[in-house]
């Protein structure tokens, strides 16, 4: 078998400027794929945060809502609107308990 001039077939399809271009072309290409599936990935990801920024704020929001009708609900004038409803009843006498000092537990 005789030895081709140029030596290996790959260095010589290298030296040839189609090759070149092609392989250019396709790097390129390929490239280009990957950036758009980066940015496409990280857009993606950027909606999924403000979608939960905006959730947080919702219920931010929602829970001071609640915070406010549960003190509102608590106060002494809504209790006393709903004493019939609660079972509630007025205490005629009332006598309090005193103890002796304010200490509650001793080592």
């Amino acid at each position: 078998m005789e030895v081709q001039k140029g030596g290996n077939i790959f260095v010589r399809a290298l030296k040839n400027p189609r090759v070149m271009s092609v392989l250019s072309v396709g790097t390129m290409l390929a490239f280009g794929v990957l950036y758009v599936g980066q940015v496409n990935n990280a857009a993606t990801k950027g909606y999924a945060v403000r979608a939960l920024q905006e959730r947080n704020v919702e219920l931010r929001h929602e829970s001071a809502r609640l915070d406010m009708q549960i003190a509102k609900l608590r106060s002494l004038d809504s209790v006393k609107a709903r004493e019939s409803f609660l079972g509630l009843k007025k205490i005629e006498h009332a006598t309090f308990v005193q103890t002796g000092s304010d200490v509650v537990a001793v080592r």
